[in-house]
């Protein structure tokens, strides 16, 4: 187990790549329900209801491994599926636990300002590093530059943050 997590944290500082991924349907089931369940630990973090975590959880998951599998599918390159949505979601689930510290600092109510602002820079950090690392990964997966892959995650992130806020204030 440690050599997996051991592997996200160097594909997260940009010293591997996802091909160096087994394409394992297994390793990917794994992955999905660690990010479904950090997902959800965040969400709880951040004072979200369970089904209301739940529900933002299972759409980040089906928007970036439904819009991957469509840009794979027209750009010809199915078969970087398994390893690329492993990568991704291995990656996001890492930086997700990560910021379990800075939402956690920044939660309670008598939290002073030093501290909301400790917890604000920590977490912006974090939102920086997940979009090099995911520009990162599609940049493998697409044979983009780091740049191109980084607009790419920014784009979707904020597209993403947009369709789940929207669904999830709609169904509360």
């Amino acid at each position: 187990m440690l050599v997996i997590i051991n592997f996200f944290i160097e594909l997260a500082l940009l010293r591997r790549a996802p091909q160096d991924l087994p394409p394992s349907p297994a390793l990917f089931l794994l992955v999905l329900l660690v990010g479904l369940g950090a997902g959800l630990l965040l969400a709880i973090t951040a004072g979200v209801g369970l089904g209301s975590g739940l529900l933002q959880s299972l759409l980040d998951l089906a928007l970036i491994l439904g819009a991957l599998s469509l840009a794979l599918r027209l750009l010809g390159r199915p078969q970087r599926f398994l390893q690329t949505a492993t990568a991704l979601v291995g990656v996001d689930s890492l930086i997700t636990l990560m910021a379990l510290l800075p939402v956690g600092l920044a939660r309670p109510a008598e939290a002073d300002s030093g501290l909301l602002a400790l917890a604000g820079l920590l977490f912006l950090l974090l939102v920086a590093w997940s979009v090099l690392a995911t520009g990162h990964i599609l940049r493998h997966a697409f044979g983009l530059t780091l740049l191109q892959g980084a607009a790419i995650a920014m784009g979707f992130d904020l597209l993403s943050f947009m369709i789940i806020g929207g669904i999830v204030d709609g169904a509360a």
